[in-house]
């Protein structure tokens, strides 16, 4: 129509759903400006990742930036190379290492990253299949493949106890 309209909600799908841009409020201040898919697949702070859809955030190490990608060493001493680095870290700088659940993969695929897991539960919903996994460090983790994506049967895969996700696809926060 035109015509600019200033909307204020709380519920996440309706804003992504009815805006072209969104701006996003942390305690009175914007903490980020741009379209749902900005927010979502751009945060530019570990707030904005946790609040726009869901996310799983892991312990980890910043071991060094090189061009704005990380390598990073996970609490279960398994080491990330390729992950955006979205602010500046120091070495051995605590983080965490922020990925979706639907970023996770229950097959390996060339350049993606592995994580040693326990399954914990596992559903099946058609379009997608969820997995709650236990990293060795205790963290549970939300895992949705897209059914495509998931071997027929459940998580044979996953049997061998380990999940993978393409560390282009994660974001590291400091803490």
């Amino acid at each position: 129509t035109g015509v600019t309209i200033l909307y204020v909600t709380h519920d996440q799908e309706e804003a992504l759903h009815l805006s072209d841009r969104i701006a996003l409020f942390k305690e009175g201040r914007i903490e980020q400006i741009g379209t749902g898919e900005d927010l979502y697949l751009r945060p530019a702070s570990e707030f904005v990742a946790g609040f726009i859809g869901n996310s799983n955030f892991l312990p980890a190490e910043h071991l060094e930036t090189e061009n704005g990608v990380a390598l990073v060493r996970l609490a279960d001493g398994s080491i990330v190379k390729g992950v955006k680095a979205t602010q500046a870290l120091g070495r051995g700088q605590k983080a965490r290492l922020m990925v979706r659940p639907e970023a996770f993969r229950l097959t390996p695929m060339e350049g993606n990253a592995s994580l040693a897991v326990e399954i914990v539960d596992t559903a099946f919903f058609g379009d997608r299949r969820r997995v709650v996994a236990r990293t060795g460090s205790g963290d549970e983790i939300d895992v949705r493949p897209t059914s495509d994506t998931a071997e027929p049967g459940g998580t044979d895969a996953a049997s061998g106890r380990q999940i993978f996700f393409d560390p282009a696809t994660a974001f590291l926060f400091p803490v």
